[in-house]
């Protein structure tokens, strides 16, 4: 196996699937909203009582080219509560508002207190600075209230290069305002002594500070992947159970039907073949009825015989497919390559598709079912196009086109009935399976063609049954 298939199989494993929507919106409205913001408030309340009702000195931080005084920070504060009271109101009028438009202000804020923190980390006596502990809440903050992976370690990374730029620029004054004797720094003033061992601490203590921040970062996105894999795997187990449920309430139907109707049937046609041996010499008309009883029961005994296979299908498993593979078994069973059907088959089919939860053998109906009426209706010389992509709300969907001859307006609606057929010997319960099929999944299948132009049938399927039936 190559290094490439080895980080290709590395980032699948790490990788985690998009987040539904309202769960989004949840997510932020419990973070952001009922947490957070009731959190930063009272911060907000006691940072401005120590600041503005306690004695301070004029001067934060003084330097040869650097001053920062209690003014400075407390003009910052206020622009910072300026900008929170804009995000209090936003966050009280949460569910106003689209879902791009609250994850882009949740990252501003986020990108704004990282930066606001950074700043009273410099102030603060940088790494004697109880603010780095904040700086850990803030990471698994953002884990939560930004789903999305790229952007959620992006924007931990951010706030990890913040607090590292902060403790930089202290560290910087304080070798600028220190001048090297030996083994010591001495300030100017000659009022501390600072040991090289001592320095050399705070760099090591800073490294691992900055390591933690960046562990967090990448615990913190661990975790979401085994959260995300479990929510996963739940939902599965519940897509199985209601596919299950399904299938097995339709098979049971159509068993009892099926079976309901095969013993008259063959009752019927026993009596219709001994009348007709005991009337050899009786006259045609009861000889043509007769056969015409016997012709009509052995339609009815196929009819019965695809309905009765049909529910054997319903028993059988509901597994996760691969679009993909499922699609291209199609073709090749549809067009197999001992046969030269002397038609161009085109298919544009992505590697990247959502799997499917259904039983095999229904998709593999539903496709060789259209794929051969495809071909049949291209006939010699004809064209058959095969494509399927994901579209929006969680869906698949599948396009299969011929070149034949098209569908008239007036039979568009009626190729799905059951026994309506325009072939010689068809039963006309080929497409009305593939539709009762398909909608047994809650898909859709749409028929559109021109005379002339060929036929072009649509079919899409949810991959994610629960959002469709507002069970999430």
């Amino acid at each position: 196996m190559l290094l490439t298939d080895y980080i290709k199989r590395f980032f699948r494993i790490v990788s985690t699937s998009s987040i539904d929507p309202e769960q989004h919106y949840r997510r932020l409205k419990l973070v952001e909203r009922d947490i957070a913001l009731p959190v930063k408030i009272v911060v907000l309340c006691v940072t401005a009582y120590f600041l503005f009702f306690f004695q301070h000195e004029e001067i934060i931080v003084h330097g040869e080219d650097v001053k920062i005084t209690l003014r400075q920070v407390k003009v910052v504060f206020l622009t910072y509560v300026v900008v929170n009271v804009f995000g209090v109101i936003f966050y009280l009028f949460f569910n106003r508002w689209p879902l791009q438009l609250v994850h882009w202000v949740t990252l501003g804020m986020s990108i704004i207190d990282g930066l606001v923190l950074s700043a009273l980390v410099v102030v603060t006596h940088g790494l004697d600075s109880m603010i780095y502990w904040v700086f850990i809440v803030l990471i698994v903050r953002n884990a939560i209230s930004v789903p999305i992976p790229v952007t959620q370690i992006s924007l931990n990374l951010i706030t990890t290069v913040a607090y590292t730029t902060a403790i930089s620029i202290w560290m910087a004054w304080i070798v600028r305002h220190k001048k090297q004797e030996g083994d010591v720094l001495v300030d100017e003033n000659q009022s501390a002594v600072f040991m090289i061992e001592d320095y050399e601490f705070e760099g090591a203590l800073f490294t691992i500070r900055v390591f933690f921040l960046v562990l967090m970062t990448a615990l913190c996105y661990g975790v979401q992947v085994l959260f995300d894999r479990d929510r996963l795997a739940q939902l599965e187990a519940r897509e199985y159970a209601l596919r299950r449920e399904q299938l097995r309430s339709t098979g049971r139907l159509a068993a009892e039907i099926a079976h309901r109707l095969k013993n008259p049937l063959a009752i019927i046609n026993n009596a219709a073949f001994t009348l007709q041996r005991n009337q050899e010499d009786s006259a045609r008309s009861s000889t043509a009825q007769l056969e015409m009883i016997r012709d009509e029961v052995e339609r009815s005994d196929m009819i019965l015989t695809e309905l009765m296979g049909y529910a054997r299908l319903s028993e059988g498993r509901v597994e996760k497919i691969d679009v993909k593979e499922e699609l291209m078994d199609a073709l090749a069973e549809a067009f197999p390559t001992n046969i030269n059907f002397e038609i161009q088959v085109e298919n544009n089919i992505p590697e990247a598709l959502p799997p499917l939860m259904m039983q095999r053998a229904h998709l593999r109906q539903i496709l060789v079912n259209l794929l051969v009426n495809a071909r049949e209706a291209a006939g010699t010389g004809g064209l058959v196009e095969v494509s399927c992509l994901p579209s929006p709300n969680y869906f698949i969907e599948f396009r299969i086109k011929d070149s034949g001859g098209g569908v008239p307006i007036e039979q568009r609606e009626q190729i799905f009935e059951a026994y309506f057929t325009t072939k010689e010997k068809g039963t006309g319960l080929g497409l009305a399976i593939v539709k009762q099929n398909t909608e047994l999944y809650g898909g859709e299948i749409q028929v559109e063609s021109e005379l002339g132009k060929g036929t072009e049938f649509i079919l899409t399927f949810p991959t994610r049954a629960l959002l469709q039936n507002g069970n999430s």
